[in-house]
Formats: C-alpha cells, structure tokens, sequence
C-alpha cells in the first residue's frame, strides 16, 4: 500500500518539499521554461525534471497546467479582440496605401485562419460525439 492511500500517513518534510518541487516544475514548465531553468528554479537538476516527465501522472499535470494558461491568454485575446479589430479597421482608411494594405491583409489572414480554426473545432467535436455515441452503443452490448 502506497503511504498515498495509508490514512494514518502524516506527510514526512521530505514529502512537503517534494511536492513543493512538483508543484514549481509544473508552474515552470507550464510557463514555457526549459527543464534546466524549472530545475533551477525547484533547486533540482534538470535530469529530475526530465525523470518527472516520464511519469504520466506529471506530465499530465504539466499538460493541464499550460492548458489553463492557454485558456486564460485565449480569454484575454478575445476580450481584446473588438479593440483589436477596431484599430485594424481605423488603418484601412489611412492615407497611406502600405498601411490600408497591410491592414486588408491583416484582416482578411486572420479571417481565414479563424474560419479554419472554427471549422476543424466543430469536425473535432462531430467525431467525438459520433465516437461517444460507438462507445455508449458498444456499453450496452
């Protein structure tokens, strides 16, 4: 039995500083920071990092972590986003053509790249519910 699943296991310091390295790898690493610096950054070297990586659990940690970063830089781009577009659509009427230009090519970029981003999110969607509903379908067999 692992002292994880042990009720009458009271954390030893060395596990309170492990978790406390844990939890600055993942904090590091979910940053964008080279294994050496989160190593550094935990007062572990880099091969610790690279051996907590090998873990799935921690990996997996590590994957969340940068996907709720993710999720916040997306909410702040969004929130940002009517400004943005305000001050693109203010340059197509500049007087000077390389900035109409370079602006209508602005715009039109990025939406194509949302329509594309938009329309493999709903494919995704699609075969994961057609995917879900083969799974329930197999369950009840």
């Amino acid at each position: 039995m692992s002292t994880d699943d042990d009720p009458d296991h009271h954390p030893t310091e060395a596990d309170r500083r492990r978790t406390h390295q844990d939890e600055v790898i993942v904090a590091a690493l979910a940053s964008g920071r080279s294994y050496e610096d989160a190593g550094a950054a935990a007062e572990v070297s880099a091969r610790t990092v690279r051996r907590r990586m090998a873990e799935p659990a921690f990996a997996t940690a590590v994957s969340a972590r940068r996907g709720e970063r993710v999720a916040a830089v997306t909410g702040q781009l969004v929130a940002a986003g009517g400004d943005a577009i305000a001050v693109i659509t203010d340059c197509l009427g500049s007087e000077r053509d390389s900035v109409r230009l370079r602006a209508a090519h602005l715009l039109l970029s990025l939406g194509v790249q949302l329509r594309g981003a938009t329309e493999l999110e709903q494919r995704i969607t699609e075969l994961e519910t057609a995917q879900h509903g083969r799974d329930d379908a197999a369950g009840q067999r």
